[in-house]
This record gives structure tokens, sequence and C-alpha cells, in this order.
């Protein structure tokens, strides 16, 4: 029975390397044949070594080849090689030619790259209104990160105009990632936008002094692992 089962796991095994070098191979073969979903496809793979040898070389050739065909992935999958220095020195200044490119098609991970490069002054001057742009644009597609900074942007007035209650509704979008029916976003950014949403609350900032919605906010931040809200709690019971 030991001797059947052994077999019966040997030849399953085999089955599913050979599954997945005919999926490797329709990739391939569809790339090369021009088709840009296939080309990031392959180049994700060489990217991170997934069924393939890690080779950012040949990650950034197969991103490039997508990118040169309009595609806004591949135009951000480029921009990234660019931006960290994989398979070739590190240059902000394409990085963003390509970002832009990307944004510009509405790609949101993009927009949000692009308001980091230009709060940073990575590859082009510091300019806080077009990060601020860039950041809102990604904001509107739904892209967690970049609503959260819209909500610090408008909170600091920096970009834009001063607006607690634009601050407020922003942190609230960040919250709301965590329903069920939305893709789930990093905790850091959560627990920090419920954190910041409850110290709204706490002084009356665009929304209605409350000090229950500041505790309810502190705890959501506190139960995601936010730990400055744990002090924030502390303080408002004394």
């Amino acid at each position: 029975m030991r001797i059947k089962a052994l077999a019966l796991i040997m030849v399953a095994a085999t089955c599913l390397a050979a599954g997945q070098s005919t999926d490797k191979a329709s990739i391939l073969k569809r790339a090369q044949a021009g088709d840009p979903a296939a080309q990031i496809k392959l180049g994700n793979m060489y990217a991170f070594g997934d069924g393939v040898p890690k080779d950012p070389d040949k990650a950034m050739d197969w991103f490039k080849k997508a990118a040169d065909q309009g595609s806004a992935e591949g135009q951000y999958r480029l921009g990234g090689m660019y931006d960290v220095g994989r398979a070739t020195k590190q240059d902000p200044e394409t990085a963003v030619t390509w970002y832009t490119l990307a944004a510009k098609q509405g790609y949101r991970e993009a927009e949000y790259r692009l308001g980091v490069m230009y709060e940073q002054g990575r590859g082009v001057t510091v300019d806080y209104v077009k990060a601020a742009k860039w950041y809102l644009r990604a904001a509107e597609h739904g892209f967690a990160q970049a609503q959260f900074k819209a909500g610090l942007f408008y909170e600091e007035g920096q970009g834009v105009p001063q607006d607690y209650k634009a601050a407020a509704k922003w942190y609230s979008q960040v919250a709301q990632q965590k329903r069920p029916q939305a893709p789930r976003q990093p905790e850091a950014v959560v627990g920090t936008a419920e954190f910041k949403l409850g110290s709204l609350y706490e002084r009356g900032l665009g929304v209605p002094k409350s000090k229950d919605e500041a505790v309810k906010w502190y705890t959501k931040a506190s139960n995601d692992g936010y730990r400055p809200a744990v002090d924030a709690l502390r303080a408002l019971e004394q």
C-alpha cells in the first residue's frame, strides 16, 4: 500500500510539473508573439523567480517589450526597475518618465508612485502641488496608500488648502478598505488612518467633536497594530 501511495504521489508530482512546464511554454509563446499581458507575466516570473530562475535582466527586457507597446502596467513595472535600480543603474528621472506614461493612462500604482517622486524630489524637483495631484488621482481610483496621503496632505495643508473635512473623508476611505468586498490593504496604512481619524474626532476638526468616536477609531487602530493608539486611549481615559 505504501509503495502504491508513493507511486501515486510521484505521478501527481510529475503531472503538476508537466502542467507548469506547459503553462510556462504557453506564456513564453504568447510573449514572443507580442502579447503584452504575457510579456508582463513572464517579466514578473523572472523578477520574482516564480517557476523560473530569478533573472532581473530578463524581467526588464520583457517589461520593456510590454511598455513599448503602450501597456500601462508594463510602463509602471519598467519604471519600478529604474526606480530601485534592478538590472540597471538606479535612475529616478527615467523612472518618472515611465511612471508618467502609465499614470496618464490611469494606472493607479503609477499615479501613487509619481506622488511619492514629487513629494520626495526623486528624479524631479520637490513639488507638493504635483504630489497632491497624483496622490488624489490614485486615491480616487481606490488606492489606500494614496487615500492616506490625500488625507495627510489635506490635514497639514501641504500642496492643497488645509481642509480637515476632506482629510477625514480620505482617512475614512482607507478604513473602509477593510470591508470584505474591498481588497485588503496593508494594516500599517489602515491602522494609521484609523488613528488619524480618531485624532480628528478627539479634537473636533472636520468632524463633530466626539470622545466616543475617538475611542472607537483609536480602538480599531490599536486592534490593527498601531501602537500609538494605545497611548491615545489611555490619555482619553484619564
